[in-house]
């Protein structure tokens, strides 16, 4: 009911920032790509476009810091994480939650290890403690070591505080979550509360943490 209260609220927004998309890039506004959520089952995850349209496989599936198939538009919306409003409507089909893990492309989940499991047990979120902990080192690692680099050094500790954040969640835990994402979006901050209990708790993301 939250979600479907925010979807009516943001929708007006939602529609603004496509058209802009829409105008500013060759291409649909409004994009479904395929993720892997609770239990295992695929489903569609709605974003705005944040890049130059062009066949999946044309390009690389991750994005690397600087990447040059993103959009002067698109580096906006996912500075302030406006590309991910539309997954309100997911939330609301029930394939994802507010607050959670976030999905994984069906590429890079391996369904029989343990670990991938543990995360499964949730239903992905829009919001999630790995966007905070490791996106902008995500990016830079892409770069200079593609989805090698991602496989060896990003996912295994996605996965760890993903375990650690379904093993702990709590609505204490998800506040700390909201107030993370708004500090996020401040420029030029140092850790925030959220990286420094991951970094704490979880041994495998201490060489990742955002600085």
């Amino acid at each position: 009911m939250l979600a479907f209260a925010l979807l009516l609220m943001a929708a007006p927004v939602i529609a603004l920032l496509a058209a802009v998309v829409y105008a500013s890039s060759s291409g649909p506004a409004l994009i479904r790509l395929p993720r892997v959520g609770q239990g295992g089952r695929s489903f569609g995850m709605w974003k705005l476009r944040t890049m130059y349209h062009a066949p999946r496989a044309s390009g690389a599936p991750l994005t690397s810091a600087g990447d040059a198939r993103i959009t002067r538009t698109g580096r906006v919306l996912r500075r302030l994480h406006l590309d991910e409003l539309p997954q309100l409507a997911n939330v609301v089909l029930g394939d994802m939650a507010l607050i959670g893990p976030r999905p994984e492309t069906p590429e890079l989940v391996d369904q029989a290890d343990a670990r991938w499991r543990d995360v499964l047990a949730a239903r992905p979120g829009i919001v999630g403690p790995t966007q905070m902990v490791v996106r902008r080192r995500e990016g830079e690692v892409v770069a200079t070591a593609g989805e090698d680099g991602y496989r060896n050094l990003i996912l295994p500790a996605k996965l760890a505080i993903d375990a650690w954040y379904v093993s702990q969640a709590s609505p204490r835990l998800d506040a700390l979550v909201v107030r993370s994402l708004l500090q996020e979006l401040r420029i030029g901050r140092g850790l925030h509360a959220l990286e420094r209990r991951v970094g704490g708790e979880v041994a495998e993301a201490g060489g990742l943490l955002s600085r």
